[in-house]
This record gives C-alpha cells, structure tokens and sequence, in this order.
C-alpha cells in the first residue's frame, strides 16, 4: 500500500524500506485522517472566481500519474472523504432509499431565519419545531417535483456510492406554517439584506410551483453537523487542515467522481457545490468533506430543465463557437438534434446520445481531467452495482407524480448506467473478486462477461510466481497454464507455502478487438495463519 502509506508514514515519523511493496497491515482499511486540528480558518470561494479559475487557467497538477489515496486493491480507503457503502457491501432496498436520512423531516411550526428572492426559485433558512435547521427550496413554476425530486435522488445515490451528503426530505408547505424568527432578514434581487416581515414570506412562496391543491412542494435539506469552513477545491490541498496530505486532483474518490456524474448527468459537480464542516468527535477536532446542493442533476437545471448542452460541452468552448461560425452554422453540434420526451417534472435527460467517456460538467474539473482509466475502473464497478431494482428504489423516495415520467427516469438512469459500466470496465482488464478458497481453488471473475459487455473468453493464461516483497523480485512456479477457467486448482508450494511469504497470480485475457494486446491482472496473496489472503491488486493499462 505504498502510495497511501508513505504520507502517512512521513507524518508518523517512521521511514519504509524503500523496495518493499507491501506492509503488514496492507491492504488498509481505513485512513486515519481524523487526527485532532488547530480550528482552521473559513474559507470562501464565488461562482465567477472558480468559473474563470478553471475555463481559462489549468490550476492543479496535470502530470499523469496513479491516485495516491488508493490501497494496495487499488480502493479508496474509509476516511472524512469517502465511506465505502454499496460498492463494498450490497445495501438492502430499504437502505439504499433511506440513504443518509436519520429522521422525518421538518416538523412545523417553521421559523424563519434567512430568505434569499435571487434567481428564479426562492429559499428558506429555517428552523423547525425540533430545533433542527434546514434550507428550504422549492420547484421552479411550471416543473412541479423537477428539483425537489433531483435534490433527493441524487443525494440519496451519491450516498450510497460512498460520500457524506445532507439529509433531504420532500415535504408540503402552506404560508400558515412559517412564522418569522427574530432578527430574520432577507437577501433581494440585488443581493442586498434587509429585515423580513410578514409579506416578504407570501411573496417568496407565490413565485414557486404549487400542487392543485395550493401547498408549496419543497425540498429541505438539513444543516450538516458542525460549523461550516467553506468548499473544498479540486485540487491542491486545504493548507490549514494537517490531515489534508494528498491532492485533491489525485484523490481516486474525486477523480472517479466524474464517472458517478456521467452517470446521473450532474454537470453542476464544482468546488461551489462542496462543504468542509468542522466536526467535533472523541475529544477531537477534524474536517469532513461533503458533497451537497443536487438541485442541478439529472433532468433538472434547478431553476429551469436541464439544458441540452448539459454534459455535453462547456460553458466556454471558443473552438466549437469558431467552428460554427467560420462554417456559416453549416456545421453544429449533434447534441442540438437530439428530441426529448415532454416530461416537465424531471426536465431534460437521456440515454440515447449519451457517450460516458465525453461526458462534461459545466466547466474543467481538475480532478475529473486527470481520472485515469484505472480510476474509472473503481468508479464503473460502483455504478454497476446498482440493480435495476436498486434504481427503481432510490427514483421512487423523488415522489414524482407523474408514473409516466418516473418510468422514464428509471429506465434512462438504467440505460446511462449500462453505457457507464460498458465503456469503462472494458479499457483495462475486468478480471475482478480474487479470493483463494479453503478448498485451495483461486476463484475469479470476469465483470465485462458478468454484465454481458463482452463475450465469454475461451479461457485465461495463468501463472503463479514466488513474490520476494523485500526485493521486488518474482520466482516463477511452473509455466503458465492455458485456458483456465475459474476455480483453478493452486499449486502445492503456493498451498504449503512458508508462514509470511507472498505469492503472484498473474492471469491474462484478450479483450475483443484487441487480440495482439493481451490485457493482465497481477494479484498478490500473503500466507497468514495457514490460509492464503489476497493483499494486493495491480492492472495492466
């Protein structure tokens, strides 16, 4: 687990034997980036400054190189970045629609604390009858359920992929059930505050879409525990928080984010759209890392439908505008062609044109321009563990009104996610789940072939070496097998192989279309109290 390890080591004081490739806690589980900080300083960062930051600078480092946060699996260890949910274990339909809820929702009377009448659709800071707090938004008019059912569909899938993400609930509200808070102010069109009364609480909700019924449909979504310090960026390293000891453009939890996003088409994933919270655990002071403001993913833009550049071109792409000029629009983009189905209460989304691999958020993300394929890899096999049924769960906690429309929306995200899962886990090899048996049989399992992306292989070349982890050296053990399928027998001296020794197992495969580049998979097995256990994964790019 080197290139987690060696930071961690580097702060820990101790010094590794330089050649050695595993240690004896490997492969990590956990990274203990929750040590006790001095209070950092809170942090501020506008739309337009990130905008221009990443349209017309390159911030971050750009040289190609593996995640450094990974253990020797290649996996994201737990930390206050990233929980390993469902891709490490199933979730249950019942988990993966509660998601992060703990609760209820607001329960009324609301107090009012802060109004915002800027954009489109209005918000609420509010305070319920618990004394829990929660913004408060709503549907733009004309898309009833759009935003309020993204905001929780979206925050309930990235749960469960693994990130920290708030609570959202979908509730109902009447004017009666908001009364002023002492000291409430309002911020107004032109970004001024002044003290709320009465009216200003009727106006806001007479500018949201409301049921047939007269009730505002809402999304609240519930403060995150701790005290705020500003977004996290996707690159770089927060300078005043000593547990941020990797770069956030080489974390594979940011990097394989992309994918995720792809997925669920949220083109609004930027540094605006983060939260660091403060969080007091044990007698200790640490950061936690968070995800939030879904309003602008799948078919909904928040404040209107997704538009139809969305994950398909930047905001500020001058060749592509050149082109279309120089060519007198004689040549444009095939996006503009595409048809969506009228759907007003889950916007604009698809799954026909959509390419996984050219997929775009809104402008450059440092960190999704450097997801390597590898990264990729990790993030499709979490995307891919969502079952049809699993989706159809999550899409349902949305409340969309309209079963036509939900319909839709579940068999686009399925679609999307088979388009994810096809592309990304067939660029390098897809041979998954090593595991060594008290049989003695080395189980493995093709995910390519698993999901039907590709055609059962007529068999893997298989080798097994000595692995000397002081030296790096590799002893081969017999020749290589031929058209092996799993389980495959392991031979006697890895068997009865010394207490504390390490093993190889590499197993090669042709991918369809590229017979003359056999694609391979090294795993690496530690003798442990008489049992083999698989400690290491390493693919060939």
């Amino acid at each position: 687990m080197r290139r987690l390890m060696l930071p961690l080591l580097v702060i820990l004081g101790a010094t590794p034997s330089v050649s050695q490739k595993f240690v004896a806690d490997d492969p990590v589980r956990t990274d203990p980036d929750n040590r006790n900080i001095p209070t950092p300083k809170p942090y501020k960062l506008t739309d337009y400054y990130d905008f221009i930051q990443n349209s017309f600078g390159s911030p971050g480092d750009r040289v190609r190189r593996t995640a450094v946060n990974i253990n020797t699996l290649g996996e994201v260890p737990d930390s206050s970045w990233f929980t390993n949910r469902h891709g490490r274990r199933r979730m249950s339909l019942e988990e993966l629609a509660r998601g992060p809820d703990r609760g209820s929702g607001p329960q009324t009377p609301l107090k009012v604390l802060r109004a915002k009448t800027e954009g489109i659709t209005p918000g609420l800071l509010v305070e319920d009858a618990r004394g829990d707090r929660y913004l408060v938004k709503f549907d733009p008019p004309g898309h009833l359920d759009m935003a309020t059912s993204a905001d929780v569909i979206g925050a309930k899938f990235l749960y469960a992929m693994g990130y920290d993400v708030p609570e959202n609930y979908i509730f109902y509200l009447l004017p009666e059930h908001c009364h002023l808070g002492r000291g409430a102010i309002v911020t107004d069109v032109l970004g001024k505050q002044r003290k709320m009364d009465t009216r200003d609480t009727q106006e806001l909700l007479n500018r949201v879409a409301r049921t047939a019924d007269g009730r505002c449909r809402a999304i609240a979504s519930k403060i995150v525990e701790g005290e705020p310090m500003g977004p996290f960026r996707y690159y770089g390293a927060r300078p005043d928080d000593p547990n941020d000891v990797f770069p956030h453009e080489h974390r594979r939890e940011l990097r394989g984010l992309r994918v995720f996003a792809a997925w669920l088409n949220h083109d609004d994933s930027r540094a605006i759209n983060t939260l660091d919270m403060l969080v007091k655990e044990n007698g200790r002071q640490f950061l936690r890392h968070h995800l939030i403001d879904f309003g602008s993913i799948l078919g909904s833009g928040s404040e209107y439908e997704q538009k139809p550049r969305a994950g398909n071109e930047y905001m500020w792409e001058p060749g592509i505008t050149f082109r279309r000029m120089l060519t007198f629009g004689l040549w444009d983009r095939g996006w503009i062609l595409v048809r969506y189905p009228a759907f007003p209460s889950i916007g604009r989304i698809e799954a026909d044109y959509f390419e996984p691999e050219k997929w775009k958020p809104e402008y450059p993300n440092p960190a999704f321009l450097n997801c390597l394929p590898e990264d990729a890899y990790w993030a499709a096999r979490i995307v891919m563990s969502f079952t049809d049924e699993g989706i159809r769960a999550i899409v349902k906690t949305g409340r969309i009104t309209d079963p036509r429309a939900e319909e839709y929306l579940i068999q686009t995200i399925i679609r999307r996610r088979d388009k994810a899962g096809r592309y990304w886990l067939t660029q390098i090899s897809s041979v998954d789940n090593f595991r060594v048996d008290d049989a003695g049989l080395v189980h493995f399992e093709d995910l390519a072939v698993r999901y039907g992306f590709a055609k059962t292989p007529p068999g893997y070349e298989a080798s097994w070496y000595l692995y000397d982890n002081q030296n790096n050296r590799r002893t081969p053990l017999g020749e290589a097998a031929r058209d092996v399928l799993s389980p495959l027998t392991v031979p006697e001296q890895v068997r009865n192989g010394p207490e504390g020794a390490y093993f190889g197992f590499e197993l090669r495969s042709r991918s369809e279309g590229t017979p003359q580049q056999p694609k391979a998979v090294h795993s690496y097995f530690r003798r442990k109290q008489g049992r083999l256990e698989l400690v290491g994964v390493e693919r060939d790019q």
